[in-house]
């Protein structure tokens, strides 16, 4: 799929997720993400990613949702913003409130709300309320689950007060909010929410939303002792949730059927549903939905630990364990595929007097902008930045098509060239002694010697007075410097 197909599926995708038509955004929905995956278009793979998310649950298919969560979160964590980690965590919220786990869901739910109240993103912070509204519902405090709900509909436009960008998923907060009303015996202003909902159920099929309304109305029929139209409600929630193999919702009516059932006597009737209620939660527990959730956390909890043991503390780059483990297997790529690589070891000059004169905090400062700026500058490359130890840092890197060593070695001078700092009015500039080798193009294979070349480089250019780079050169004891 070259660019301009996948830009009119892009379209098409849109209009039918915003159109609530999510059994076809699912039909066509992989093709598109994997081109643009394939396309480099990471942010639009997001999206679409969380669009499927969404469109499986609302058809009530939750497994195949999770597995898809997963790939969501892999994308979000490598190339998303703020936004896609909000959403992330108001996906992994719902998921496990879903499966019962209120605790985890209203920890990840404040998790994305501090996120979304520091940016001020409305539509996220209207998401959210509206989530803790659900998840207070289900715990049983009803007045805060409404305090929840009428500030989601706050942030939705529902009142005077205008937002930018507001919330637009207005349908599932006026439902929690006649939810809480309803256990809060104000029947009537639930009844009014909730008449007006229904008018808005289009013909069957049934999304998710629209079978909470029908739940909704239920369980106001079950609370005003409209004990037979309850039963019928629920019974016709039932067929369309079975249709779509939404277990989670069917756990939920086949727990208030019994009860009614129960309630009129009819023992016939309610053999047969406890029979089919049996099925449905054995099913549940056959899909293991919560050990799918179980894992991805475990995943996330060891990536960070990977982490931790790779990065240094100090400058946030990689620490040398983590070149050491890394750079062969860069090395041995480069020079089955005739790569040139480029191998730099960059010392911060006279760091010790730095420290001495202008104190250690400020020293770690220096370390920390200089790692910084290496970061940005080959952030474009394949490559490895890494503290090595003290003030000096390796940094291993691919170079671009069409740029050669010597361009890359002056651009790299000249940006380090440009760092200082400032204390007590006074301007401190940053000088750097560097010493650059090269795999000549694939024919080097050893990382050691990579490292005793460039090391070779910088000595040379601390020998011939500092704040210069140098290119290894094997024909000379000096190199090149600049």
């Amino acid at each position: 799929m070259n660019t301009q197909e996948f830009e009119e599926l892009w379209i098409t995708l849109n209009e039918l997720y915003n159109a609530n038509r999510f059994i076809e955004y699912i039909e066509i929905s992989s093709a598109a993400i994997e081109s643009a995956i394939a396309l480099g278009m990471y942010k639009k793979a997001i999206l679409l990613l969380r669009y499927s998310c969404a469109s499986y649950f609302q058809t009530g298919d939750l497994q195949v949702s999770i597995s898809v969560l997963e790939q969501y979160r892999e994308l979000t964590f490598q190339y998303g913003d703020d936004i896609d980690l909000i959403h992330h965590y108001i996906l992994a919220a719902i998921y496990w409130g879903t499966l019962g786990h209120l605790k985890k869901s209203g920890e990840f739910m404040i998790k994305g709300l501090k996120i979304a109240e520091r940016i001020q993103h409305i539509d996220s912070m209207g998401k959210i309320y509206n989530n803790l509204s659900d998840l207070e519902n289900s715990l049983g405090n009803y007045q805060k689950a409404k305090d929840f709900a009428l500030k989601s509909l706050y942030y939705a436009n529902f009142f005077e007060t205008k937002h930018d960008n507001p919330y637009t998923g207005i349908i599932y907060s006026k439902i929690n909010l006649a939810v809480a009303q309803i256990w809060l015996e104000e029947f009537d202003e639930a009844d009014e929410l909730l008449q007006e909902l229904l008018a808005m159920i289009q013909k069957p099929p049934y999304s998710k939303v629209q079978l909470e309304v029908i739940n909704a109305y239920a369980l106001l029929c079950e609370k005003q002792g409209r004990i037979g139209e309850a039963i019928d409600l629920y019974q016709k929630s039932k067929h369309y949730a079975l249709q779509n193999n939404d277990l989670s919702m069917l756990q939920t009516i086949y727990n208030s059927l019994v009860k009614l059932i129960e309630e009129q006597g009819n023992k016939i009737v309610l053999c047969s549903i406890q029979k089919e209620y049996i099925n449905i939660l054995l099913e549940i527990q056959r899909e293991n939905y919560t050990h799918m959730l179980f894992e991805m956390e475990y995943n996330d909890q060891k990536k960070q630990l990977e982490k931790t043991s790779f990065i240094d503390p100090l400058t946030n780059v990689y620490n040398r364990r983590y070149f050491d483990e890394n750079a062969e297997k860069m090395v041995e790529k480069a020079s089955a595929e005739n790569q040139q690589l480029a191998l730099m070891m960059i010392d911060l000059d006279y760091f010790k007097e730095i420290n001495d004169t202008n104190g250690h905090l400020f020293g770690d400062d220096a370390l920390t902008i200089t790692a910084t700026k290496l970061k940005d500058y080959f952030q474009p490359f394949e490559s490895i930045v890494a503290r090595f130890g003290g003030d000096e840092f390796i940094v291993l890197c691919q170079l671009q098509e069409g740029e050669s060593v010597q361009m890359m070695a002056e651009n790299l001078y000249q940006t380090l060239n440009s760092l200082s700092l400032t204390i007590n009015d006074e301007t401190v500039h940053l000088e750097f002694s560097i010493g650059l080798s090269t795999n000549n193009q694939g024919q080097i294979i050893a990382v050691a010697e990579l490292i005793h070349n460039a090391d070779t480089a910088l000595y040379t250019s601390k020998r011939n007075g500092r704040n210069q780079i140098t290119l290894y050169n094997q024909y000379s004891d000096v190199g090149n410097s600049k």
